[in-house]
């Protein structure tokens, strides 16, 4: 296996199918010749989160169960950054949104949440699939761009009476599906023109990672995609998990010869056991052209702790591509 264009930065883990305390398989051996191909820094500067509102919300979070109490504690995370609450409705789906647009001459930052409390454990699928550690949702808030505006995923934060047409599918096999695509494309249009033809930069979490380079890769209007911890090859995530692959979802990696030329940088958590760095650098592997591409693996991070307090440095570093 080929390890391309990976730089040690510092680290975090993802959501299912595997529980967050099952250890991913044969993650060692590869993880060390990763780290000696790639070379190894220090870590960086943790930076501090910005307000203690958003420290205690977090400590809050592990104890919520019910969905009306984690939306009401994401309303206290999008509160504490001034960002505002939308629900978008589109012919397939309702999206739940927090945004803060405050110049119409910068780019947007699209924020797309991750899979959310989509499984129970291993085998059983959640009844909802809203999160109850909203990592999408707290970048957003620590984002300190003009223009932020974070996206849900379908059936995420929504009251009862607009989960009526969601179904188990939709967070499960179909979370990646070509209607759930379209629809983000759709939403993604909608904000456009009500932001006088703006610029997107498409920043996904997990999961949503896959969304935004399949979004990246049917539109013109892309300045960069970062992704976080994110699933940015399906078929190497569900075959390094062993769990069954989704033929109804679509995978980003398929398309990167859409989207090579599109700045991107992919954060990748050093202990994350759910979305290791051996995806990304499968989908390096499938990427004809990697000069616009950057990988950081950040290290002491896993997939849901740990990324709000390195994220203000991590947005620093600039998307773009090497000469």
């Amino acid at each position: 296996m080929h390890f391309i264009g990976f730089e040690f930065f510092e680290r975090q883990s993802h959501q299912n199918p595997l529980p967050h305390d099952q250890k991913a398989p044969n993650e060692g051996q590869e993880f060390s010749a990763l780290r000696q191909k790639a070379g190894y820094t220090s870590p960086m500067y943790r930076a501090p989160i910005q307000t203690l509102a958003l420290t205690t919300i977090a400590l809050m979070l592990a104890s919520c169960s019910s969905p009306s109490d984690r939306l009401e504690l994401a309303t206290r995370i999008a509160a504490s950054a001034n960002l505002d609450q939308r629900t978008y409705t589109l012919p397939d789906y309702t999206i739940k949104s927090w945004s803060r647009i405050t110049d119409q001459e910068h780019p947007v930052n699209i924020y797309i949440e991750g899979d959310g409390f989509a499984w129970v454990n291993k085998n059983t699928p959640s009844r909802n699939p809203t999160p109850k550690n909203p990592i999408g949702l707290k970048l957003a808030s620590i984002d300190p761009s003009p223009n932020v505006i974070y996206l849900a995923r379908p059936c995420q934060f929504l009251e009862t009476g607009n989960m009526q047409s969601c179904k188990q599918q939709d967070w499960t096999s179909a979370r990646f599906s070509m209607k759930i695509i379209n629809t983000y494309n759709l939403l993604l249009n909608q904000i456009s023109p009500a932001q006088d033809g703006q610029k997107f930069n498409l920043i996904g979490f997990s999961g949503g990672a896959n969304i935004a380079g399949l979004l990246a890769s049917r539109r013109n209007d892309i300045l960069s995609l970062r992704t976080v911890a994110g699933n940015i090859d399906n078929t190497a995530f569900t075959k390094y998990h062993h769990v069954t692959s989704m033929p109804e979802s679509m995978d980003v990696a398929n398309y990167t010869k859409d989207i090579h030329h599109i700045p991107q940088i992919h954060f990748v958590g050093e202990k994350d056991t759910i979305i290791p760095p051996q995806i990304a650098s499968s989908y390096l592997e499938k990427t004809p052209d990697t000069q616009c591409i950057k990988v950081r693996i950040i290290p002491d991070i896993s997939h849901t702790q740990g990324w709000e307090t390195v994220w203000p440095e991590l947005l620093k570093i600039p998307a773009n591509c090497a000469d």
